[in-house]
């Protein structure tokens, strides 16, 4: 009798272990299929980015939601990111409270896409004039809104990224179905719309400037295209580059309605860490720039 109560207890025993290894491997299954899928989205790269961001002193929205100007509905943004310098507060030419100070609001106006198509843009973007797009920028004094980086050069701009950039402007997704949605043109069109709306929220201090950035970090092959001497198209991988996007509103009261002109980066996942120090740079050089600028008007 002990022999078989023996017997039966270690075949429950197998039974137990056999049902536990069962359930770890489902459990091992299941989990290896969420991150497969995970993988297939942009959330992964959207934690990445928020991730990158914060190490360097950005605030950062994370599923931001911001309301579509055409349609009235609401729509979310991936991520806004928002870095406040007060470095040269009190350079002013007069005695201000604090709401009043010299600072630059940075504003990161990001969409993340994952893609295993390559993204190719070709180098025939234009500008209608050479300077920082005028819907990127927002203080009380549209004046330094509209100079052109040769006028900024005099107030000390100098090094920045955007003045010396090969611009953008078609663009398409390879290997895509003809009729298929494009990705590119979507993200373009969010960045844009939400760009435009976080704009409007922000107000303003006297001598406070706030420089909006809208962004694209892609993880995928990025590529630039242009045609050669002989007329053949050449391309080259590169891990950043900058697209002129054009948007024309719905008309005024007066039936008139003007294009609006921005500058969209586009960078891959694996050089954005890099990149995002690139934009440090450029945006102090920016507010050297005000600074002088306020003090010399």
């Amino acid at each position: 009798a002990k022999d078989t109560k023996s017997r039966s207890t270690h075949k429950l025993s197998q039974v137990t272990e056999t049902h536990g290894n069962l359930l770890i491997k489902m459990s091992l299954k299941i989990k290896k299929e969420i991150v497969q899928d995970l993988d297939k989205t942009g959330f992964p790269l959207e934690v990445f980015v928020a991730s990158e961001l914060e190490k360097t002193d950005w605030m950062v929205y994370s599923g931001y939601l911001y309301r579509d100007e055409e349609t009235g509905q609401a729509r979310e943004l991936d991520l806004h990111g928002v870095k406040v310098n007060f470095d040269y507060a009190e350079n002013v030419p007069e005695k201000v409270g604090m709401g009043d100070a010299n600072k630059l609001v940075s504003h990161l106006v990001i969409q993340c896409k994952k893609s295993k198509k390559p993204w190719v843009f070709f180098d025939n973007g234009k500008r209608r004039w050479p300077a920082i797009p005028n819907e990127c920028l927002k203080s009380k004094n549209k004046e330094f809104h509209e100079m052109l980086f040769e006028d900024l050069e005099i107030f000390g701009l100098k090094g920045f990224r955007l003045k010396d950039a090969i611009l953008h402007k078609s663009y398409h997704e390879s290997f895509s179905e003809p009729k298929q949605n494009s990705k590119i043109y979507e993200a373009l069109v969010t960045l844009v719309k939400a760009t435009k709306y976080i704009k409007k929220r922000y107000g303003l201090g006297k001598y406070a400037i706030h420089y909006f950035m809208p962004i694209i970090v892609l993880d995928g092959t990025l590529w630039s295209a242009n045609l050669n001497k002989n007329m053949l198209v050449d391309v080259k991988e590169v891990d950043n580059l900058f697209v002129v996007f054009e948007t024309l509103p719905k008309p005024n009261k007066k039936g008139m309605s003007f294009e609006e002109e921005y500058v969209i980066e586009v960078i891959t996942r694996k050089s954005f860490t890099k990149k995002i120090l690139d934009i440090k740079k450029d945006n102090q050089k920016l507010y050297e720039c005000w600074t002088n600028f306020i003090n010399e008007k």
